[in-house]
């Protein structure tokens, strides 16, 4: 018989009532709560990006107008994770001549990629459970890339690292991610909205070509 989590709860109490009046007719019940997105990953990126291409986990998958697995060079060392699509990346296009300037990289060298793997028209305020769907699939693709460096952009930080430090006050600063480093930078919308952090950002990006020069 299948019965879910909250009726389990629910006669797991009656049980121990029970027990506790000194009736002992059944055996102990042990309640597991399933753990969801919980299957294998493939293990080649060609073969994940097509896996994510048909996700339809969440709601944003039915709604998407395209699929961002990501773009650039994977072999670059180097990883970009924005939170989701479209705005993002046009935001990043408009400091790019200030990171291939402080990096001496050209940005298309870079890989980059998104936390939410659906570009919708229009992006809700919490999208908390969307992003908890598509994590994994990130994190797959750290695990299968293995970078030298990776580079958040806003509060894409805090939901790969369960971080929740403000990101004006992090950024810059050096963090592991499974023996990854990992540097926080503000949102680039957010330096556009707010001028006075443009000395912040080049700053956090001079501590990046530092740590790309590092032997």
């Amino acid at each position: 018989m299948n019965i879910n989590y909250q009726t389990k709860k629910e006669l797991l109490h009656i049980l121990n009532t029970k027990k506790m009046l000194g009736i002992q007719h059944i055996n102990p019940i042990k309640v597991i709560q399933r753990k969801e997105n919980n299957h294998k990953l493939p293990k080649d990126l060609k073969d994940l990006k097509d896996y994510v291409s048909n996700c339809s986990l969440c709601e944003l998958s039915k709604s998407k107008i395209s699929s961002f697995f990501s773009k650039g060079n994977f072999e670059s060392g180097i990883i970009i994770i924005n939170t989701h699509g479209r705005k993002d990346e046009v935001e990043l296009e408009n400091f790019k001549d200030m990171i291939e300037n402080i990096l001496k990289v050209n940005i298309n060298d870079i890989y980059m990629t998104n936390i939410l793997k659906c570009n919708v028209d229009k992006i809700k305020s919490n999208l908390n459970n969307e992003i908890r769907k598509c994590i994994p699939y990130l994190e797959q693709q750290i695990n299968l890339l293995q970078p030298k460096l990776i580079i958040t952009c806003g509060d894409a930080f805090q939901y790969l690292t369960n971080n929740n430090d403000n990101i004006i006050e992090i950024s810059g600063n050096l963090f592991m991610y499974n023996e990854i480093k990992v540097i926080p930078l503000l949102e680039f919308d957010f330096i556009n909205k707010n001028p006075s952090y443009r000395e912040q950002m080049i700053k956090d990006l001079r501590k990046i070509k530092n740590i790309l020069d590092e032997k």
